[in-house]
């Protein structure tokens, strides 16, 4: 049995993930994206790997910057992930307009999301309308204030822990 895309994306919505928002500097403008993508691959060395649509209007910008963050989201930020995942909005205002931090290499993070990690790019691969980033992550922070977010069906929201 041939599996089609529809399928695919069907099986694949049941498969909950945390939600990030993946930022970086592009020749000095910040930006970033949503990204459910995301997962460890290492841990020694730090190795965290991101797939980014190949049609992405972030695709460019990521490869040129050679680095990126990690925040991962909590849940509280819904309407910032939302906005992240939208091609309309003007991400460079958006980052400015929140309370970030610029590392020593140029990298923007998120001061207010649950983990912010700064990811340097070790490799990149396409497949299929893909582009797997494999980055070494070179530093970090943890928030301990809240929970994450979880992505479930097309869905972001709250885990509900079973007793």
């Amino acid at each position: 049995m041939a599996v089609t895309s529809n399928m695919f994306k069907s099986m694949m919505k049941r498969f909950s993930s945390g939600v990030t928002i993946v930022t970086y500097s592009d020749n000095g403008k910040m930006s970033g994206i949503t990204v459910a993508s995301f997962c460890s691959v290492s841990m020694e060395p730090p190795l965290v790997l991101i797939c980014i649509d190949n049609s992405a209007y972030s695709l460019k910008g990521l490869q040129n910057a050679g680095r990126f963050g990690i925040n991962i989201c909590n849940t509280d930020q819904k309407e910032m992930v939302y906005a992240f995942a939208s091609s309309e909005i003007d991400k460079n205002k958006m980052i400015k307009e929140e309370k970030h931090t610029v590392t020593k290499m140029g990298v923007p993070l998120l001061d207010s999301c649950l983990v912010r990690m700064e990811c340097k790019i070790v490799s990149q691969h396409v497949e299929g309308d893909h582009t797997i980033f494999v980055a070494r992550v070179e530093d970090g922070k943890v928030n301990r204030e809240n929970e994450g977010l979880v992505y479930y069906k097309s869905k972001i929201g709250k885990f509900t822990e079973n007793e």
